[in-house]
């Protein structure tokens, strides 16, 4: 009866190193995959950061041409060239402005990059932290099933 009893102990200890097993690899596979939509994700992110400043950029020189035409044609009407000193200094002014718009752009779209990069290192990092957890405790698990097993032999 002692060892029905003894090989019944076993076979539990074993099938629930098993499943217990069974489920950390389950546990590892969804957060490799976490990190991986996580990457994906932050590279959708990117690009469309990317190509908002791209848009940005474009309607400031579309919007810089119109102004500046819009400028020469006055000054053409009142019998003057945009080459004169003051109509040349306005063009430049407007183009500075455009620059200075684009330049505040471009530094807001690598802030937002940076900390969209930043999540993305946290979020692997706490996925790295979670496959550690699940490695720590597949190996008390297996101590866990090993010291079992150890005792129940001792016993018998």
């Amino acid at each position: 009866m002692g060892e029905v009893a003894a090989a019944a102990a076993v076979v539990s200890v074993l099938g629930s190193a098993y499943y217990t097993d069974k489920k950390q690899r389950a546990e590892k596979k969804a957060t490799k995959r976490a990190n991986q939509l996580a990457k994906e994700q932050a590279a959708i992110e990117r690009e469309a950061q990317e190509a908002a400043q791209r848009e940005t950029e474009r309607k400031n020189r579309n919007l810089l041409a119109q102004q500046q035409s819009s400028y020469k044609a006055r000054l053409g009407a009142s019998g003057l060239t945009s080459e004169s000193g003051s109509g040349q200094v306005v063009l430049n002014a407007m183009e500075k402005e455009t620059d200075m718009e684009n330049k505040y752009q471009q530094q807001k779209t690598r802030y937002s990059l940076k900390s969209l990069n930043n999540r993305l290192k946290q979020t692997n990092n706490r996925n790295l932290l979670t496959l550690n957890n699940l490695r720590i405790g597949q190996q008390t698990n297996v101590l866990d099933a090993a010291t079992t097993l150890g005792k129940m032999s001792s016993d018998s």
